[in-house]
């Protein structure tokens, strides 16, 4: 869903459009092979859209070591494709679809609709990155945000989905149209199944960074950083099932 009206262009020419499918190089046959598979996923336009422009100046939702995202539409809908780059080290994105169809029960992750080795068609989350987040909420948004997004963490660990890039959230979370009651992780490529999962302690770790590049970051006090600190390592050996009074404590920390 889109938070705001925006105008939307659909890239039509061929050139620009095997650029974004075949990123970050233009190959005749990668383009014919790509356009028959994503059309026959169901996704009938792709838009120049997003912050990030690529060579040509195409842009796009998203760029990273292994893929491309971009706005698109499917079945009516206005959806987020992931397209997986041709000098990716993954060879398939089938493993990180699956991953986010089962965390789908946090309902703190995109909707999946369909997908393949080189494409994941999900919901597209309109908003900002945390790090852009943090550069404009107010104090009360952020402790609310970050409490918020310390209960998402704690679901995908009960789930037992670990991503590891979470200790370091700055583009991996969006809040959806702003809302600090909203954080989504959109990114799991990094993500695996364990019975060890430390989600909510690489949060903490990321509130930590944080305070050293900005100390009256969430303007919490010695103490309370101690405690924090101190639950963080409780959390991380303590049975699966003394967890959750762990996280409500971290919680109350953060929104006292």
């Amino acid at each position: 869903m889109l938070c705001r009206d925006y105008e939307l262009k659909p890239i039509v020419d061929r050139e620009k459009l095997c650029k974004v499918l075949c990123f970050p190089r233009v190959e005749e046959e990668c383009c014919f092979s790509r356009l028959s598979q994503i059309r026959g996923l169901g996704v009938v336009e792709i838009y120049d859209f997003g912050k990030v422009v690529l060579e040509g100046g195409v842009r796009v939702v998203g760029k990273g070591h292994a893929a491309v995202v971009v706005l698109a539409r499917y079945n009516n809908e206005l959806v987020a494709v992931k397209i997986r780059r041709l000098d990716s080290k993954r060879d398939s994105l089938e493993r990180e679809a699956e991953l986010l169809i089962l965390a789908k029960v946090s309902g703190f992750v995109p909707k999946v609709y369909t997908y393949s080795r080189d494409f994941i068609v999900r919901e597209f989350i309109d908003g900002p990155t945390l790090k852009e987040f943090i550069a404009t909420a107010s104090l009360q948004q952020l402790r609310n945000g970050f409490a918020k997004l310390i209960e998402a963490a704690y679901s995908l660990d009960r789930i037992g989905i670990d991503i590891n890039e979470i200790s370091r959230p700055d583009t991996q979370v969006i809040f959806e149209c702003g809302d600090p009651l909203k954080p989504r992780f959109i990114d799991l490529e990094s993500a695996r199944v364990s019975h060890n999962t430390s989600n909510v302690t690489r949060i903490i770790a990321s509130i930590m960074r944080y305070r050293r590049a900005y100390p009256s970051f969430l303007d919490l006090t010695n103490e309370e950083i101690e405690h924090m600190l101190m639950l963080a390592k409780k959390y991380k050996i303590v049975e699966a099932d003394s967890r959750k009074g762990i996280v409500e404590r971290i919680i109350l920390t953060l929104l006292r």
